[in-house]
């Protein structure tokens, strides 16, 4: 009896698709991505092709991305799971410009979602192509809508403490802003 197909993909196309993203974002692309990771070209491209018998490590991966400053692995692993990845950024570099201007950010992926809809279900069926166009546009407006509030509540609501036993607060990450009942 053969194994559920989740079972035999060890490196899903998704996945592989995001990977290159993150490589090609880099200015340097493959010879930068092998220069942060100690490798050669051919050792990416190895890792990279369809059918082939080596994976891409994990922390390559993480590695590249960081160096890449974008999300694309994240957002492909969220997306996977059928979960929206939320980017934090420090606090101390927010203000309510930057909250609003996330609010803003949302409303305006809302209005192309409107659009979307309106153009894709005008003949009575929304085709592969207009799907991933729409799958794309709501993750937007999902991930910006969770930015907004994730950095309203950050800001405006004063931590509430945890006691985590035997863990300093500030390494055990037991802090949660949480708002305060009026």
């Amino acid at each position: 009896m053969g194994k559920p197909n989740w079972q035999i993909e060890k490196q899903p196309a998704w996945l592989v698709v995001a990977i290159k993203k993150t490589i090609s974002s880099l200015p340097g692309g493959y010879a930068e991505a092998a220069e942060w990771l100690g490798v050669t070209e051919d050792a990416l491209f190895n890792r990279l092709r369809a059918n082939g018998d080596q994976t891409f490590p994990m922390g390559w991966a993480m590695v590249l991305q960081q160096a890449s400053g974008t999300k694309y692995i994240a957002d492909a692993v969220s997306r996977q799971s059928n979960s929206v990845n939320v980017p934090l950024v420090e606090i101390e570099d927010v203000d309510n410009d930057d909250i609003n201007q996330r609010l803003m950010e949302s409303i305006e992926w809302i209005g192309k979602h409107s659009a979307y809809l309106r153009k894709a279900t005008a003949d009575g069926v929304i085709d592969e192509a207009e799907r991933e166009r729409i799958e794309e546009n709501s993750y937007q407006v999902m991930a910006k809508w969770q930015e907004h509030l994730t950095l309203l509540y950050r800001v405006f609501c004063p931590p509430e403490k945890v006691n985590a036993p035997g863990c300093s607060p500030e390494r055990s990450g037991a802090i949660k802003s949480m708002c305060v009942e009026k």
